[in-house]
């Protein structure tokens, strides 16, 4: 899967193959996003064409209501990595800005068309919005398109238990710790992507070395201990792992600390890029006196852990 950072940049592929895009924002790549994808794989698929899809970094949001923007279910790097696995030729990630939020639909679909020729077909879900304070809708893009020679195509959305699956609904079911039903909504268990950073080698001296997750601003669910498993190069290790708060040297703010101890192995982990899965919450955050309380807990901790993989 080829990934360009800016939609021009497809212009010098040389590719004259008719281009199915799909375009959305795509935090999470749930089930709802899978169907759109798949169907711009199988349209691309019958017309001898290139599947394609356009997303951007940073989410809209961000820009657009920075005060009100929800934390990601994906970090664009953990996004492109899951949509290695969905048979696209490439993804572009263009960069959204104040320049791109002020285009009218109109000057949208120009830039677009210039930059992308050959596009065929535009795939988007029913809610999609584009330009000037979203001012497009799915009519909008219908209309603009039949001047300029492309079809747009809107699937239905993805029900599930009786509602649709979006963002925002494996959010709330991440933030309460609902691994059921996330998985379900994404096809996958809840996972978090980052780099292993130096810690305090605390739990080390404790005789549960663990590596520390750089964190971004993504969905999280409720702070406490977890039996998880991490992939790494492609090999899953089963372990426990804290999700927790740790308080800046002031103490009046804080920021997510994903500390995960791996079973019967021995790492060098830093500065490594590793994927944590969440299997199942084992208990609340505790607060210990001494350090040989705390020693016995993870103990029994470790030991819950290890019976869920059993």
């Amino acid at each position: 899967m080829q990934v360009l950072n800016h939609w021009e940049a497809y212009h010098h592929r040389d590719c004259e193959k008719p281009l199915v895009l799909v375009i959305g924002a795509f935090d999470g790549i749930h089930i709802g996003h899978q169907a759109l994808i798949r169907e711009a794989v199988e349209r691309a698929r019958e017309l001898d064409g290139v599947a394609w899809l356009l997303t951007f970094d940073p989410h809209p949001s961000r820009i657009l209501r920075p005060k009100e923007a929800p934390p990601l279910l994906t970090s664009t790097r953990h996004k492109l990595r899951l949509l290695e696995e969905h048979q696209l030729n490439g993804v572009i990630v263009h960069p959204f800005n104040a320049a791109l939020a002020a285009l009218s639909p109109s000057a949208f679909c120009d830039a677009l068309c210039a930059a992308l020729p050959h596009l065929h077909t535009v795939i988007v879900g029913t809610n999609w919005r584009f330009g000037h304070r979203a001012s497009g809708d799915v009519d909008t893009l219908r209309g603009l398109a039949t001047d300029r020679g492309f079809a747009v195509h809107v699937p239905e959305p993805v029900p599930w238990q009786d509602d649709l699956v979006s963002s925002t609904r494996i959010r709330e079911a991440v933030e309460a710790g609902d691994f059921t039903s996330v998985e379900a909504m994404l096809s996958r268990p809840f996972s978090l992507l980052g780099n292993v950073t130096t810690g305090k080698q605390y739990g080390r001296e404790l005789g549960f070395p663990t590596a520390n997750i750089r964190l971004q601003d993504e969905a999280r669910p409720p702070v406490g201990v977890y039996a998880v498993y991490a992939l790494y190069e492609g090999e899953r290790h089963n372990g426990a792992a804290y999700l927790g708060l740790r308080p800046t040297a002031h103490g009046e703010h804080s920021h997510h600390l994903l500390e995960v101890h791996l079973f019967d192995v021995s790492i060098d982990l830093y500065d490594q890029e590793i994927e944590v899965f969440f299997v199942q919450y084992i208990r609340g955050d505790q607060f210990f006196t001494n350090h040989d309380d705390l020693r016995a807990q993870i103990g029994r901790d470790v030991e819950t852990a290890r019976a869920v993989f059993t």
